[in-house]
């Protein structure tokens, strides 16, 4: 029974991570960068990364190494990492094709590209959020 405001807690916890991370994703996006998206997108996949670890540490208490990824991802299936990888290569690329398609219309661009880049943060974070608390459930996680 004390495990479950413990729960409650590291879920709202992660919850806000993934919400101030997708607002700063979707500002960052908005601002216009002529010739310098791949910097930008290098940058936002950084923070969704760090979003990530952050999650993680919240629900096991520590920094997430190689042999706990690599339990989570037994448990959820490696098919899952290849079609996700792959799924967010692809959609930061289109993003920052995007970006450069609207430059010439710059409230347009800026408002279309905030709101694709932080949804797709905010997504990505979720996606964690349920892989993360599976391992916890399931008890995935090496102890230190």
């Amino acid at each position: 029974m004390d495990e479950q405001p413990n729960l409650e807690k590291m879920r709202y916890d992660s919850l806000m991570k993934i919400t101030r991370t997708m607002a700063g994703v979707a500002l960052a996006g908005a601002v216009s960068t002529p010739t310098l998206e791949l910097a930008k997108q290098l940058g936002i996949s950084l923070t969704d990364a760090w979003m990530c670890l952050d999650i993680y540490k919240n629900y096991f208490g520590k920094d997430l190494s190689k042999t706990d990824l690599t339990k989570m991802l037994q448990t959820t299936g490696v098919v899952v990492l290849g079609g996700g990888v792959a799924g967010y290569v692809g959609i930061r690329l289109a993003q920052a094709l995007l970006s450069e398609v609207l430059e010439e219309i710059p409230i347009a661009n800026s408002i279309i590209t905030g709101i694709a880049f932080g949804s797709s943060t905010f997504i990505i974070g979720l996606a964690w959020l349920a892989i993360v608390e599976q391992s916890y459930f399931t008890g995935d996680s090496v102890e230190s």
